[in-house]
């Protein structure tokens, strides 16, 4: 399935450090696109917190393209968490303003689901509660977040953004999909340990900080899965997709890095 034609992105995210340094990447590249719709949803965080933290994260771009909406996803029940040990106490890592006045008008769900064409790509990097109610309404191809083939468990089980809504996770991998699992993640080149990463941009910032936090936890690598992931839209020629299927029987369409080089 080639991804990288699609221009039209429905971004969900949990935010969390991770999905913050993703954002960031995207919309430091937001020409890329013709359309970034940015859903937040609950996971890493409460909802509030990270619909907020989309907003703050906004907030530090001097410029907010047209291309460019932030969806209300509230009127679904979302299961949550708050891993403040893993992404700080605000959830993206304690180093922005608590400003969110962006002017950037709030998307109704129910509004901006019957504007949603063919032509748009999902990237859910979350849990996939939200991300199986919009498949419902429009089938689109994904680029998922989530699950593990052999790697160690991290969230009851399962890896987190599978293990926080097992059921909507095992519908979503039943349609066109593309993920990048913990495997996927788990690679010498995408452990950010071992990645200079300069610069004053925001993405540079978040990594920096995810690095950061890892050393505090004395953790032996940093792997920022939700930034990994979406490096397969900018860089392709670095994965590799293979079938694999998971501990339950799911059919799985894997990423794996296979370049020599870093992610980044």
């Amino acid at each position: 399935m080639d991804l990288i034609k699609y221009k039209k992105i429905i971004l969900i995210c949990d935010y969390g450090l991770d999905d913050a340094a993703a954002t960031s990447y995207i919309l430091e590249h937001y020409s890329y696109f013709d359309k970034i719709d940015i859903i937040p949803v609950a996971g890493n965080m409460p909802l509030k917190i990270s619909a907020k933290n989309a907003m703050r994260i906004l907030n530090n771009f001097d410029i907010i393209p047209e291309n460019i909406n932030i969806i209300d996803s509230s009127l679904f029940t979302q299961p949550e968490e708050y891993l403040d040990y893993i992404h700080g106490e605000d959830g993206i890592g304690d180093i922005l303003s608590e400003s969110c006045d962006t002017k950037l008008e709030i998307v109704d769900f129910n509004t901006w689901i019957k504007t949603v064409t063919k032509d748009y790509l999902i990237v859910s990097l979350g849990p996939c509660t939200v991300t199986e109610k919009i498949l419902k309404y429009v089938d689109l191809p994904l680029l998922i977040m989530g699950g593990n083939i052999a790697e160690e468990p991290n969230y009851n089980g399962y890896e987190f953004n599978h293990g926080m809504d097992i059921a909507a996770f095992e519908t979503c991998i039943k349609y066109s999909h593309v993920i990048a699992t913990l495997d996927s993640c788990h690679n010498k080149y995408c452990d950010f340990y071992h990645i200079n990463v300069t610069g004053d941009n925001l993405s540079s910032r978040f990594i920096r900080r995810s690095v950061e936090l890892s050393k505090q936890r004395k953790e032996k690598s940093a792997y920022i899965y939700d930034l990994i992931t979406i490096m397969y839209l900018f860089n392709p020629e670095k994965f590799t997709v293979r079938p694999r299927i998971d501990k339950d029987g799911n059919k799985l369409s894997v990423l794996y890095y296979i370049d020599e080089s870093s992610v980044l």
